[in-house]
């Protein structure tokens, strides 16, 4: 075991310096996960020279506290929060105030950092300090059970350092022995290997999707009657969910860009959902991915997995609610985008026209096209 843990540091330690690897990266490529690269470095001490080292790094596993840990996080001032998913990632820079718990369930919901955590699936939460040339990177990471990251907090400058050493203190596990245990994804059923039963009706589905009255009760829904997401949507037919291109989703946010409409975009993971709300500026598109990059936010979509796109309309006491819902091939949700609303008012005309309008246009390419 020794002699292991010693080979994932020095790898993430060579990896890092001459590949220039990510921690996601450097993970799969030696086919461990993520949780269990930053469990090998549980044990390093504390050195001072770690801020001259070049990925000298270092963690500290913490207790199974992750309500008590949020609460605290606000302290810290300005942060990096950072969500993500196989095809997305979502940074914003904010302090996480006002935090609160309904059971299991984390509220953020300060006006910039905005989550929804879900602590049934947290199950190992570390300290992570890293050498970075002549500064410390430090960050708050949590995962799993299957060793994959639901959410991070990265300290930036401006971030209360004396009182992270405070936080470390206060929440450090009394086992900082490396060596955790990871269940084995592929032997747990995910939900796009559900099928509706065989009672299945789609008179009652239908019903029930026109009976929705918040867009929240849509997960309700899904729980329901056995499905997924893209089976749902799919199965619902044209009235309320229409295909959309790659190009069209692209369309989207080059309009709102333009016109400075305020969107709400979220990116998600099983332990995870985090929210951006307000407009988007500065759009690009590189190596394949399209990214928005404003200051404070920004977001990455990895184009070729986006596998299905949907306009999607669902009904709610305040009239329907019109999004655009990236999922990648299990059916699984990528990205969320709806224009920005306040509960308990209706959604803006504009970004509605904006979004059918964009369909309409796709449509009547491809119509030029079979002609």
């Amino acid at each position: 075991m020794c002699n292991q843990i010693n080979d994932i540091r020095q790898s993430f330690t060579s990896l890092r310096l001459d590949k220039k690897l990510r921690h996601r990266e450097i993970a799969q490529f030696l086919k461990i996960t993520e949780a269990e690269l930053l469990d090998a470095h549980v044990g390093v001490s504390k050195l001072a020279a770690i801020k001259s080292t070049p990925h000298l790094a270092r963690a500290v596993r913490l207790k199974n506290s992750w309500p008590e840990i949020l609460a605290e996080v606000k302290h810290l001032g300005e942060v990096l929060a950072l969500t993500r998913n196989d095809c997305g990632v979502h940074e914003k820079v904010g302090i996480y105030e006002p935090t609160s718990a309904q059971g299991d369930i984390g509220l953020v919901t300060g006006d910039v950092i905005d989550l929804r955590l879900f602590y049934r699936q947290w199950e190992f939460g570390f300290i992570f300090e890293e050498g970075k040339g002549d500064s410390l990177q430090r960050s708050i990471q949590f995962f799993d059970e299957f060793g994959t990251a639901v959410h991070k907090i990265f300290l930036l400058p401006q971030s209360d350092h004396i009182y992270f050493d405070e936080l470390i203190d206060k929440f450090a596990s009394s086992n900082q022995d490396s060596g955790i245990h990871v269940q084995d994804k592929t032997q747990t059923a995910s939900s796009s290997e559900l099928y509706p039963p065989e009672d299945f009706s789609l008179e009652s589905f239908s019903n029930d999707w026109e009976g929705l009255q918040d867009t929240h009760d849509f997960f309700d829904l899904l729980k329901k009657h056995r499905l997924n997401r893209l089976q749902a949507i799919e199965l619902i037919g044209k009235h309320y969910a229409e295909p959309l291109s790659r190009e069209s989703m692209k369309m989207i946010f080059e309009a709102a860009q333009e016109s400075q409409l305020p969107l709400m975009i979220f990116i998600g993971n099983r332990g995870a959902i985090q929210i951006h709300s307000g407009p988007i500026h500065r759009l690009i598109e590189a190596k394949g991915w399209f990214n928005i990059l404003d200051p404070g936010f920004n977001l990455h979509l990895d184009i070729e997995k986006i596998d299905h796109i949907w306009l999607v309309r669902k009904p709610s006491k305040d009239g329907v609610i019109t999004s655009m819902e990236l999922l990648d091939h299990s059916g699984e949700m990528i990205a969320l985008v709806f224009g920005k609303r306040v509960p308990g008012q209706p959604e803006m005309a504009s970004w509605r026209n904006l979004i059918e309008d964009v369909l309409k246009d796709q449509v009547n390419q491809e119509l030029c096209v079979v002609d």
